[in-house]
């Protein structure tokens, strides 16, 4: 497992492990590679080895945008997976948020999705997004709620939903040229992490989902645990693999 990267943030950006500091050279002084901090509002993570632009999650604008029209969502391979546009506010509990951008997508077709991530970096960014869509968008926010956590130990607890998502860290992904650049952050924020019994989880994700569970893999990835899905919905990049409980 690689060395923890240490994270800093400015006044007003804390949470929980960073290291509270008063400028970026503290933070570079003190050794640290990542840094929270507000960018026109928005709290924001930047790579202070880099010149990469800072990451902030903003789910009201920007490359999201064309997925969200009301014409285009239904088309989403992902809405397919989940079986197609819900008619009563079915429940999906995405058990590995991340940046949050396909959650976003479910709930714009009209499901109410819980979002979990085990990040307290990233989930401090996603209550970000949440709060200032719930300024923006408040129908579309009073759809998505965030728990911080460990995906198999709520699932273990939690109570039963109609879906469960999982999108584990793609397998066998560097920093290439072709990985995005706040994808290529992400893997440096959680570069130390453990991995999770990726068995485990999809046991667990079958036990509490009333419906199916679906995860999505790259197009040519095998399946989670090496378990073949009941059928998957597939696309040229990813495919969502759909498991029944």
């Amino acid at each position: 497992m690689a060395d923890p990267v240490r994270v800093a943030a400015l006044p007003g950006c804390g949470v929980s492990g960073a290291l509270a500091v008063a400028d970026e050279a503290a933070a570079r002084r003190a050794g640290c590679t990542l840094l929270l901090c507000r960018v026109d509002g928005a709290l924001s993570l930047r790579n202070l080895d880099s010149d990469w632009l800072p990451l902030s999650l903003a789910f009201d604008a920007g490359a999201l945008g064309w997925r969200l029209a009301h014409e285009r969502v239904r088309h989403e391979r992902l809405v397919k997976a989940l079986g197609g546009m819900p008619t009563s506010g079915a429940t999906v509990l995405d058990a590995t948020a991340g940046l949050g951008r396909d959650a976003l997508v479910m709930a714009r077709a009209g499901y109410r999705v819980q979002m979990v991530e085990r990040s307290p970096v990233l989930a401090a960014l996603l209550r970000d997004a949440l709060a200032r869509l719930g300024v923006q968008q408040p129908e579309l926010a009073a759809r998505l709620s965030l728990v911080e956590g460990d995906a198999l130990a709520l699932l273990d607890a939690g109570d039963s939903a109609a879906v469960v998502y999982l999108d584990p860290m793609f397998p066998g992904r560097s920093k290439a040229a072709a990985v995005k650049k706040d994808l290529q952050l992400l893997q440096l924020l959680l570069a130390h992490e453990p991995e999770s019994d990726e068995l485990a989880l999809l046991d667990a994700a079958r036990a509490r989902a009333r419906k199916r569970v679906v995860v999505k893999r790259p197009a040519k990835a095998p399946a989670l645990a090496g378990q073949a899905p009941n059928h998957s919905v597939a696309g040229k990049a990813v495919r969502f693999d759909v498991y029944l409980p």
